[in-house]
């Protein structure tokens, strides 16, 4: 059984926030925002927040297929190979008009990087949240013949600005922290007046 890679819920049923939470970019994960998105906006949702928050990452193909989605025409993401070769990818102009929030923390790493900084660099929403993990690399897994792998880095990528995150991280806009206590989410009350 595929385990939700997705939640959501409308937030505030009088300013229609919807909230959809990615725990991870897997094949499924497409097929489920997709979902989530139609169902907010039959709602009528009129501002979205995607939490990211401890999402380590995934599938590279679906975090560009899950921009396309939302962002306007543009580059979404490049990579560049140790030999200097880019590949760009790209979105179409079909998007979701409309306030954007990402929610992101230390443990925000690849692929949700790979998000959040798209839609900071199209200027379509705002980044809450703390400093994000820094893992701007590709890597892919190689089996060996004894029955184990190595993982290789075959390339580094940079957002629609041409930043390299790694080792870096992504920015947010508005800093804010989640206390190791706090009886609310701090980090999402935030992101709501964002």
């Amino acid at each position: 059984v595929n385990e939700p890679t997705v939640e959501y819920k409308m937030l505030d049923k009088k300013k229609k926030i919807g909230y959809i939470q990615i725990s991870q970019f897997e094949e499924v994960t497409y097929d489920q925002f997709t979902k989530a998105l139609d169902d907010l906006k039959k709602q009528g949702m009129k501002a979205v927040i995607f939490d990211v928050r401890s999402n380590p990452g995934g599938l590279y193909e679906t975090v560009c297929k899950m921009l396309d989605e939302i962002l306007p025409e543009g580059n979404l993401v490049s990579t560049k190979d140790k030999y200097g070769n880019e590949e760009k990818q790209t979105s179409d102009s079909k998007c979701l008009d409309m306030p954007m929030v990402v929610l992101q923390n230390k443990d925000s790493a690849s692929a949700s990087e790979i998000f959040a900084g798209a839609i900071q660099d199209f200027n379509a929403g705002k980044i809450v949240g703390t400093q994000s993990f820094g893992k701007g690399i590709v890597q892919t897994i190689l089996p060996l013949s004894d029955g184990s792998a190595v993982k290789l880095t075959v390339q580094d990528y940079y957002t629609p600005s041409g930043k390299n995150i790694h080792g870096k991280g992504i920015t947010p806009d508005v800093e804010a922290e989640l206390e190791e206590n706090a009886t609310s989410d701090t980090q999402l009350e935030k992101a709501k007046e964002t």
